[in-house]
């Protein structure tokens, strides 16, 4: 990799640490709360799982949210014959305003959509440097992009509040053995998210790095990346789980609704059918944006008036801003950079 690439690939490892701190808590977080497995165990478990499950998906060849995001997004005809400068700009320009407006998402304590903040950033980059239409707008960029900042959370919404009206009338003819198996059932689900989370973030990194290649920084190719790539991405997504993200946990877990171990288990499973539906569809969504809609489903199945409705209003609010405030930031930093350093 030639000097431009290597530092792309730096900021690609920024990026998923960033992801590690952000997302990879909002794994753990319900079952956290509800003391269903030990803080400790808890990040130790999923640390282990977020390292190893992106691995076996690049060797197995699923990396089509990757494929999706360096191919889908810009159309790859603009890609063509552009100098180094301009291939650089763009790329760091999309994955460096990811990480600025991530991190001012991550000070105010408000869940972030990790999914909406790289798009965004790729996208806003990407019309600063070859222009509006250069976005694939009506082929995927309206409908797997756009229409998912509303579809995916109202979705997480609603299945989680019928499955919590179908857990409590099943529940009502249960003996007192059900708390033993939610306990069980919150330990198997934190499995289950976590590999969720961890497979499809981690192609979010990888999809950056398709595109360091697609346009022209790299000779590698979706199909020939080197296996110490995706290690050192899953790598950075562990070290960022291992070392940040409690603040999450407590907006995730405490601030939205007063979780009990039904809830938890309704909530996993609802942001996990997701999550997984998402990935083998190829759509690049955040396990945070979908946890926290599945506890406002739950909560509002339960008790209307005891989901608190400020928190998940400041968290709506912030996932509406994700896409247009990650984009302009993208955008700015391409003609800050490209254009003031560059001169392009």
């Amino acid at each position: 990799m030639g000097a431009y690439a290597i530092v792309l690939f730096l900021f690609v490892l920024a990026y998923s640490f960033y992801m590690g701190i952000n997302d990879g808590s909002n794994a753990i977080a319900t079952t956290v709360v509800t003391r269903a497995v030990q803080p400790r165990t808890a990040i130790f478990l999923a640390a282990f799982i977020n390292f190893v499950v992106p691995i076996v998906v690049f060797v197995l060849g699923l990396m089509s949210v990757a494929d999706n995001i360096s191919y889908k997004l810009i159309d790859n005809a603009y890609f063509a014959d552009i100098p180094d400068e301009q291939a650089f700009s763009f790329v760091l320009s999309g994955v460096l305003g990811a990480i600025i407006w991530g991190g001012v998402t991550f000070w105010l304590k408000i869940p972030n959509s990790t999914s909406h903040t790289l798009l965004g950033g790729i996208i806003g980059a990407g019309i600063a440097a070859f222009g509006f239409g250069a976005v694939q707008w009506t082929g995927y960029v309206l409908v797997n992009v756009v229409l998912m900042i509303v579809l995916a959370p109202v979705v997480g919404l609603i299945l989680g509040f019928f499955l919590m009206k179908l857990v409590r009338s099943l529940a009502k003819s249960m003996n007192r053995g059900l708390n033993k198996i939610m306990l069980l059932l919150q330990r198997i689900n934190l499995v289950i998210l976590a590999s969720a989370f961890s497979s499809n973030n981690a192609q979010k990194s990888m999809g950056i790095f398709f595109l360091v290649g697609a346009v022209g920084l790299t000779a590698f190719t979706s199909q020939s990346v080197p296996i110490w790539i995706p290690i050192c991405i899953a790598a950075a997504l562990t070290l960022g789980l291992l070392l940040g993200g409690y603040r999450v946990i407590n907006t995730v877990g405490r601030k939205i609704y007063k979780l009990e171990p039904v809830h938890s288990v309704v909530a996993q499973f609802t942001t996990s059918v997701v999550m997984l539906t998402a990935t083998s569809l190829g759509i690049s969504l955040s396990t945070g944006q979908i946890m926290s809609s599945s506890i406002m489903g739950v909560g509002a199945a339960e008790r209307l008036n005891g989901v608190h409705w400020n928190t998940a209003i400041r968290i709506l609010i912030s996932w509406m801003l994700t896409l247009p405030c990650s984009a302009g930031m993208g955008a700015l930093l391409y003609l800050l950079v490209g254009k003031a350093i560059f001169g392009i």
